[in-house]
């Protein structure tokens, strides 16, 4: 009867070591799969990143590369002035200002995102300043207020109120 009891004590010390060891090796697995999928979704997010910026620099290069031959009258009509008509040169003008601050916004946008180094914002940061030294630039942000991104907006603002966008002539 002892030899029994201790058989059935033994099996059922063996069942629950099994069983143990089971669930450990479960846990390992799904914490392997886990580990996995955060790497995972790590280079998905840094693929993300690297393409939203590659797109950036392509609407950069586009722009750089477009022509001025587009319907210019929707700009004339945004910065018309009671007192004086913009001729086409300066309405081409005003346009590609209007483009290079839709590319600078994004940029800023990105940066915000944590998606670009402060460096590289810095370089478009420049841009901006110089671009702010063109005398239509202030009339541009005024008439386009509430059509991009506030706080991009609250940057240009601060940085005209800075004297950053004056030209030193």
């Amino acid at each position: 009867m002892i030899t029994r009891e201790f058989l059935g004590t033994k099996a059922l010390v063996d069942a629950a070591t099994l069983s143990l060891l089971a669930t450990i090796v479960q846990t390992v697995v799904i914490t392997l799969t886990l580990i996995v999928f955060i790497f995972q979704f790590r280079s998905q997010e840094k693929a993300i990143k690297e393409a939203s910026y590659q797109n950036l620099l392509g609407r950069y290069n586009d722009f750089i590369m477009s022509s001025q031959d587009n319907d210019n009258m929707l700009f004339a009509r945004l910065l018309s002035q009671s007192n004086s008509s913009l001729d086409t040169k300066d309405v081409a003008l005003i346009r590609r200002l209007m483009i290079s601050y839709g590319i600078i916004e994004e940029a800023y946008e990105l940066y915000k995102k944590g998606w670009i180094e402060r460096d590289a914002w810095e370089q478009w940061n420049s841009w901006l300043k110089a671009l702010a030294r063109n005398p239509y630039f202030e009339k541009l942000h005024t008439s386009t207020a509430g059509m991009f991104d506030s706080d991009f907006q609250a940057h240009v603002s601060k940085l005209l109120d800075s004297g950053a966008g004056t030209s030193k002539t």
